[in-house]
């Protein structure tokens, strides 16, 4: 005999099961931007990979030109003899902004050999799926990520499963938590759907699924 239980609970569980979701998903960028702290960097670092993030025109400050600003830092530091620069966001003149990331850095003095372009990615996940495969076996050694305070938990998460064996997330906004409120704010949205996406990519995977059919449903 299989016990049911009332419907009026099940609809209290669930209820909750969603409060505390949504809680967590709150929680977890909160904490990164209120606790973060810049970490110690590894010495034998193989490339800096830095992701797009809001664009914003020529002249005004971006998250995007902020992170590629602290990869260029830590590249002139030496932490690492590759910059990598990932995003497919265009900007208002149908730029693809992977290559104004290359322009800012090569502006700053970084030379185009120590520059690689990822320029399709549309999402975090697609960041660090992209980056892997043109970085092929360098992701087996320790890479440094520059993102934003808010969104180094899920980069970190997605970099991770995408096959990179030691990554250091670095934030571009250490001093200063400064952001885009409208990407902080749906930041709670995407880890669960980025969850979702991630398993469901890798069970796909695992079934013989190429990466050219799955990547389009990362975006």
């Amino acid at each position: 005999m299989r016990l049911r239980w009332p419907k009026a609970r099940r609809f209290r569980l669930a209820t909750i099961a969603a409060l505390v979701a949504g809680l967590v998903s709150v929680a977890i960028p909160l904490v990164s931007v209120l606790s973060y702290a810049d970490p110690t960097l590894p010495t034998d670092a193989a490339a800096i990979i830095v992701v797009s993030g809001p664009y914003a025109p020529a002249g005004r400050p971006s998250e995007t030109r902020a992170r590629v600003a602290r990869g260029i830092a830590l590249w002139q530091a030496g932490a690492a003899p590759l910059l990598v620069l990932s995003g497919k966001i265009y900007g208002p003149r149908g730029e693809n902004i992977a290559a104004v990331m290359q322009d800012q850095a090569m502006a700053a003095g970084v030379p185009a050999s120590a520059i690689r372009l990822e320029p399709s990615a549309s999402s975090t996940l697609q960041n660090a799926l992209f980056s892997a495969d043109l970085l092929g076996a360098i992701k087996a050694a320790p890479v440094i990520v520059v993102t934003h305070r808010y969104h180094l938990p899920r980069a970190w998460a997605s970099f991770r499963w995408a096959g990179f064996a030691n990554v250091t997330m670095v934030a571009a906004d250490a001093a200063t938590p400064m952001f885009s409120l409208r990407s902080a704010g749906l930041e709670p949205l995407k880890w669960p759907y980025d969850t979702l996406r991630a398993g469901a990519a890798r069970l796909a995977f695992a079934l013989g699924a190429t990466e050219g059919t799955v990547a389009p449903f990362l975006r």
